[in-house]
């Protein structure tokens, strides 16, 4: 999970992830930069800042760009095998967004429950394959 520059290879609706810093991954204060699409025909760039990381278990991100907010992911082992979650508390920052959010608030949240189904079955494939994250 801490490997956000390889999130495309298996994230269907990630464009791009990469670093501007020279951290290595899995280090508070690592910073990513994003570009998302979906159904919908627009792109959001999205940067995060890791604030608190626990490698293959937690990581929680400050969200700044076309979205702003935070973000946590987590994996827990259960008794039934291992649960991901994904916790978003953001909200619009492009002005034509948060300006037609009340009118188009169905279809952006059809469109981002549609970028968390593909991100689960991508991950799921990913692990399922035996690559390594």
């Amino acid at each position: 999970m801490v490997q956000v520059e390889d999130w495309p290879l298996w994230w269907e609706c990630l464009i791009s992830s990469s670093s501007p810093d020279a951290l290595p991954a899995g280090i508070q204060g690592k910073t990513y930069n994003t570009r998302w699409r979906g159904a919908l025909s627009y792109r959001l760039d999205v940067g995060a800042v890791i604030r608190e990381i626990s490698p293959e278990a937690l990581i929680r991100a400050d969200i700044y760009g076309d979205i702003q907010g935070e973000c946590l992911c987590r994996i827990e082992e259960e008794m039934q095998g291992t649960r991901g979650f994904l916790y978003l508390n953001v909200r619009t920052a492009k002005p034509w967004m948060t300006l037609l959010s009340p009118l188009l608030k169905g279809y952006f949240s059809e469109n981002h429950k549609r970028i968390m189904v593909k991100g689960k079955q991508g991950f799921v494939r990913h692990l399922t394959e035996g690559k390594k994250l």
